[in-house]
């Protein structure tokens, strides 16, 4: 046996060995409750690579991800108070002073919840210093912050000047660029679109028949055809269409 064998043998030994004995993610639970309001969640937990979809609230660990389906919404209420609301086909990291947002639209009320927390997107970092604003990414990585009340600092992942953006302005930044200078928006407009009654959870049992065949093809297109959860969904979504003839 040569010694280039003996090496790579000696290295796939040591992998093999320092993976076998690796210590597991060590699971730190968020002071947040998940509430699904309507559709489905992929939740992927930390330190793992397998994903799930999920239609009823679960406990959280720092480092979770959660996308939201299609026609799907949630909201995350941290311990104090602070609240998270989140639109369809919207990806995001929870920690627990920090949330990342890959994609997607989300709505920030903030309480007691203090300075150090941040949002992070692809293009920008923001500071929280005010209650109540929204963080928007497009699929090109373009992501925007929009201040209903209070202020929130921003700055650029990229070099350039920051800011403090206060009520009724907005600002965005796109890829590799820094941030674009403040401007106004309609602070009604974008109130209405995050309305409190917009966002209260659906009673329980109250699936009709569009949400069930929302659900079956989310679990299609996550799970494939032939899955159990798949067929499971697909025979509820029958049963609700058979009862309305």
């Amino acid at each position: 046996m040569n010694r280039t064998v003996l090496c790579f043998l000696f290295v796939f030994c040591l992998l093999s060995f320092s993976a076998a004995w690796a210590e597991p993610v060590k699971l730190v639970a968020l002071d947040a409750k998940l509430e699904i309001l309507s559709g489905q969640i992929k939740l992927t937990r930390v330190g793992s690579t397998k994903t799930d979809v999920i239609t009823q609230s679960c406990e959280l660990y720092a480092g979770d991800l959660l996308e939201t389906l299609r026609e799907s919404k949630a909201s995350l209420v941290y311990a104090d108070g602070t609240t998270m609301r989140i639109k369809e086909r919207t990806l995001v990291e929870v920690q627990p002073m920090s949330i990342k947002v890959f994609k997607g639209k989300t709505w920030y009320k903030f309480t007691k919840r203090g300075t150090e927390f941040r949002i992070e997107t692809p293009t920008l970092v923001a500071g929280i210093r005010g209650t109540e604003f929204e963080v928007a990414v497009s699929s090109r990585k373009k992501a925007s912050i929009s201040v209903m009340e209070g202020a929130v600092a921003v700055n650029s992942i990229a070099k350039g000047k920051g800011m403090v953006l206060r009520p009724g302005f907005a600002t965005h930044c796109e890829p590799g660029d820094t941030l674009v200078p403040a401007y106004k928006f309609n602070v009604d407009m974008k109130k209405a679109e995050w309305a409190a009654a917009e966002w209260q959870q659906s009673a329980a049992g109250a699936e009709d028949v569009n949400s069930l065949y929302i659900k079956y093809v989310n679990f299609k297109n996550e799970f494939g055809a032939d899955d159990a959860r798949t067929l499971e969904a697909l025979q509820a979504l029958k049963k609700a269409q058979a009862g309305k003839k």
